[in-house]
């Protein structure tokens, strides 16, 4: 790798190839516990190829693919969840709910998916399981708003703050595997949360779609913080807007049986952390602008 590529890594680069660096190192020790383990390390060297080829984009030898070399992190964000569902049980066989279940109990003096279901209704269900699938438009929502404005030193921050936050929640998943309050506590559940077109596309992503494994920390929540921190520290207003939106998030986690109490608090300290990260590694290549109150 040329100097002038390495000079061309931004953080968000660099923290996304320190991640399939890790993966990769799991898959190879591990592989005896992943399935498909032969089909996801080309997939991983590829994805090396690709991040270093797109740094070399941004130096302006390869036109038209500038715009894609910063946006890229989102969309392998979902490719990096989805990759969970076969590398979770790469280190530990079983699953840590206990810990969790019985920390909300200590906490609550009730589990907190069960709880909350006496609530339920019509509305309320559309309404959370709307705002639930609503958390990854946030993320390029807010993005776009930093790009159109020209910011593009607070979008890169921005950029590696999510990554970092994502890349965090990614690691703990293999390390602390937790499967969810569906699977756990489904037997305890009195109420089904029935609604209308919101809730049966959510139900049917959930029911093609969901990836075992990934619980804790919720990512729904640091993704989501990750942008309300940000926003409070970029755009102020648009932080004040977003603070309802991102708190119902944070509720519908556990609503819909998703994730217990603990993963959300979990996903607001990654978040918290991983904005701390982006925002003090972007710092010692160039300094972060005054934070603005527009």
């Amino acid at each position: 790798m040329s100097f002038e590529i390495i000079k061309a890594l931004n953080i968000a680069d660099k923290l996304t190839l320190a991640y399939i660096i890790f993966t990769t190192t799991l898959i190879l020790v591990c592989r005896q516990n992943i399935n498909h383990w032969e089909v996801l390390l080309p997939i991983h060297f590829a994805l090396i190829a690709m991040v270093i080829g797109l740094a070399y984009a941004r130096t302006g030898k390869i036109k038209g693919l500038s715009f894609i070399s910063h946006w890229y992190p989102t969309l392998l964000f979902l490719f990096f969840f989805e990759e969970i569902g076969l590398t979770v049980h790469a280190i530990f066989p079983g699953w840590f709910d206990q810990v969790l279940i019985k920390a909300d109990h200590a906490l609550f003096g009730a589990h907190p998916t069960v709880w909350i279901e006496q609530f339920s209704n019509y509305w309320l269900n559309e309404y959370m399981q709307l705002v639930y699938m609503s958390y990854f438009l946030l993320t390029i929502g807010f993005g776009a708003y930093l790009w159109a404005k020209g910011r593009r030193s607070e979008f890169s921050v921005f950029i590696a703050s999510t990554c970092a936050s994502y890349y965090l929640c990614y690691v703990v998943f293999v390390l602390f595997p937790i499967e969810s309050p569906h699977h756990t506590l489904g037997h305890l559940q009195q109420v089904e949360l029935a609604g209308g077109p919101f809730t049966a596309f959510i139900n049917l992503i959930e029911k093609h779609g969901r990836v075992h494994g990934g619980a804790f920390p919720s990512s729904h929540v640091a993704g989501s913080m990750a942008v309300l921190f940000s926003a409070y520290r970029f755009a102020r207003r648009i932080g004040y807007w977003l603070t309802p939106l991102v708190l119902s998030i944070c509720v519908a986690t556990v609503y819909g049986r998703y994730h217990y109490a603990m993963d959300v608090f979990a996903g607001v300290l990654t978040a918290a952390i991983g904005c701390w990260i982006g925002v003090r590694l972007c710092t010692t290549v160039s300094p972060v602008p005054p934070i603005p109150y527009g």
